[in-house]
């Protein structure tokens, strides 16, 4: 089986009213009134309107994957490097 990659995930996004603006949300697993009740990441309003998005939709929605890296060598604390004043 392929791994999944990020631009082909999905992932759950909604009309935020405090926020005014579509985003990101969770399932509410305390919602007693509604099983599949979404939260707004950020302010934790509940989230209406709610569609799917992939990760290659989630830049139109403010939203990007940012990934650390090193410079390659093994013993890189990734990003460290300037850091520690080392030359590599």
């Amino acid at each position: 089986m392929d791994d999944l990659r990020f631009e082909e995930s999905e992932f759950s996004v909604g009309w935020c009213a405090l926020c005014e603006r579509d985003v990101l949300t969770y399932l509410d697993d305390d919602a007693s009134d509604d099983a599949a009740a979404r939260r707004c990441v950020h302010c934790e309003q509940r989230v209406g309107r709610l569609r799917s998005a992939t990760g290659e939709d989630l830049p139109q929605h403010g939203y990007a994957l940012v990934e650390t890296g090193g410079c390659g060598r093994p013993d890189c604390g990734g990003g460290q490097c300037g850091r520690r004043g080392a030359a590599h």
